[in-house]
């Protein structure tokens, strides 16, 4: 889109960059290329170049923390193996500062009451008790269904694939106590044993404590961190990313996130003056990311 400008044409962009401390990332399609390889650039051919842009971002003691609909256990691995140390799973239901012995991890439940989770159960848990699912499934008959197998060692989440019309299904749950919200995670290419209707695409959702967000947990976690949004920045490639902004100062698109209408939509219909794209696709573009940032920064030192 050329009314998105170009990251590195802007000075106002490279500004707020220098003053930025921790960067929210999403992985797929942003960080990783086709097939969750770190080891290939944009086109998916062999490549070290953001494995080298990670180690530069580092070494400069900057925060990177992945925002992610992955589960606790899956994105404990990811911060280890990049030498990073907090995440924000499930969609922005758990938020985990450190990992191994004496990590942090909290909850999310955004508009839960604290009384809800009276007793230990997790919010997974309550969720289950409510009969969400069970509720979708009668209304969409054969176009809703767990995204199978990675539904599993859910915590905080039900993590579903389907064919919905969100306002209707987000109706329904609007009747359940405690209040559910379910979020769109953008599409899935497996659709298990879908029945939808012809020229439906399936996505991926997520049954959450209605008010979880990413932006609603990336401001959080700023909160924790006594940081404020002028802090922090965010990137990503899906229509679900964009909310970020609303909760950072800089928010970056890679240039694959406009092969989507769903993304060129979000943004026609809701404008943000803090979107900028970058000039390379995936991985390529958040290693541009990387690098803009390291230079704003020093320049400022």
């Amino acid at each position: 889109m050329d009314e998105i400008r170009l990251l590195s044409d802007d000075p106002a962009a490279l500004e707020a960059l220098s003053r930025v401390r921790v960067l929210y990332t999403d992985l797929d399609g942003t960080l990783v290329a086709r097939g969750g390889c770190l080891l290939s650039d944009g086109e998916g051919e062999h490549s070290v170049e953001v494995v080298s842009s990670i180690v530069d971002v580092n070494r400069a003691g900057l925060d990177v923390v992945p925002v992610s609909g992955r589960g606790r256990i899956q994105l404990t691995e990811v911060v280890r193996l990049l030498g990073w140390r907090d995440f924000i799973a499930e969609a922005g239901a758990i938020i985990v500062h450190g990992v191994g012995p004496g990590s942090q991890v909290r909850y999310n439940n955004a508009d839960w009451p604290e009384s809800v989770l009276a007793g230990g159960r997790t919010p997974h848990e309550i969720i289950e008790e409510s009969g969400a699912l069970q509720l979708l499934e009668g209304a969409f008959p054969g176009r809703v269904e767990y995204h199978t197998p990675w539904h599993n060692d859910r915590e905080a989440t039900h993590l579903l694939r389907g064919c919905l019309n969100v306002a209707a299904a987000q109706q329904i749950l609007d009747a359940i106590e405690p209040p559910i919200g379910l979020l769109d995670n953008g599409i899935v290419r497996n659709t298990g044993t879908l029945k939808c209707a012809e020229g439906c695409v399936a996505h991926a959702y997520h049954l959450v404590p209605r008010g979880v967000s990413k932006a609603q947990a990336i401001a959080l976690d700023l909160e924790m961190r006594g940081l404020t949004k002028a802090d922090a920045a965010a990137i990503g490639d899906s229509a679900t990313d964009i909310e970020m902004a609303d909760s950072v100062a800089v928010m970056a698109l890679v240039s694959n996130a406009f092969d989507s209408s769903g993304v060129i939509s979000t943004l026609a219909a809701s404008p943000r003056a803090n979107v900028w794209r970058t000039c390379c696709k995936r991985g390529d573009g958040w290693s541009e990311f990387a690098r803009l940032w390291l230079s704003a920064v020093a320049h400022t030192s």
